[in-house]
């Protein structure tokens, strides 16, 4: 049975932080021991899993099945490349680790992301950095949060940033290493750059580029991808951040499919774009624009 009221939503909340602290600790368990991370690849030699990122799903695919047996699971390692679906069940989405290429390179900059959708919509969103012991959560309707180590857990914004000039923004490069997709991502990184950005950055994990646009230490962030490269960020890496950014007065848009004005950020699609506000995105936009 799904869960839909406002108590049950705060159980699935429970469940997915449960999972994801449980995932953290074998993170940090794993990144701090000698040796290095077994590893294979997926859709590119960008692409990367390892062992750990399988442990951590089983985990917290388990620990969603000993509480809410009849809902479906869309994970990132038991989806692969297939493209999923998503339907009006209750749906829960699963990056195990968020910024893979980061854990295996030991940089402290992954997360594991959980959300929980009903009727294709978020409900409750999850991102855990298990490094900074930091939990970035949010109900639908109930606003966004971040819970420190001493359990306390204090209300999230945006930032008030409106031009690029007093802007941060995360933009990624993602899988794509072909002509075409390096000169389109160059195009747009010059277009920004010249109008004077504060300044750029690459994180390589579009979890906690979500998160920190909510809390305010981004302004903005963006990737563009598509399915038929099979490119770009998935429904997982993505979801919850979508609600974290609405919960906390930031946006999401679709900027895969440009349209005027930009429709909201689509579930089932490959791209993602965030902003703390409309003003600050629409700068953004036409950056992205000159550089297609």
């Amino acid at each position: 049975m799904s869960a839909t009221d406002e108590s049950s939503l705060e159980t699935v909340l429970l469940v997915a932080q449960d999972a994801a602290r449980q995932a953290g600790k074998k993170i940090r368990d794993v990144a701090l021991s000698p040796g290095n991370v077994k590893l294979t690849t997926k859709s590119a030699t960008t692409d990367l899993v390892t062992e750990t990122d399988e442990e951590c799903e089983k985990l917290i695919i388990n620990q969603i099945k000993a509480n809410f047996p009849d809902d479906k699971i869309i994970g990132e390692e038991s989806s692969g490349s297939d493209r999923y679906e998503l339907s009006d069940l209750a749906t829960w989405t699963i990056d195990p680790i968020d910024g893979t290429t980061n854990f295996v390179h030991r940089l402290k900059i992954s997360c594991v992301i959980i959300s929980y959708i009903v009727k294709r919509v978020v409900k409750v969103g999850v991102i855990y950095d298990p490094y900074a012991d930091e939990m970035f959560w949010a109900i639908s309707g109930k606003g966004a949060f971040l819970s420190t180590e001493n359990g306390e857990s204090v209300p999230i914004h945006v930032s008030t940033t409106t031009t690029l000039s007093n802007a941060v923004l995360s933009m990624d490069p993602g899988y794509g290493r072909d002509k075409v997709a390096v000169e389109r991502y160059t195009k747009m990184q010059a277009a920004i750059l010249s109008r004077s950005v504060r300044n750029l950055r690459i994180i390589g994990c579009t979890g906690l580029n979500m998160a920190w646009v909510s809390c305010g230490r981004l302004d903005g962030g963006f990737e563009l991808g598509d399915w038929d490269a099979n490119r770009g960020p998935k429904i997982w890496d993505f979801a919850a951040g979508t609600l974290l950014l609405s919960e906390s007065g930031g946006l999401t848009l679709d900027i895969e499919s440009p349209s005027t004005p930009y429709a909201p950020l689509d579930l089932m699609k490959r791209s993602f774009f965030c902003a703390a506000n409309s003003t600050l995105a629409a700068e953004i936009l036409e950056c992205i624009e000159e550089g297609r």
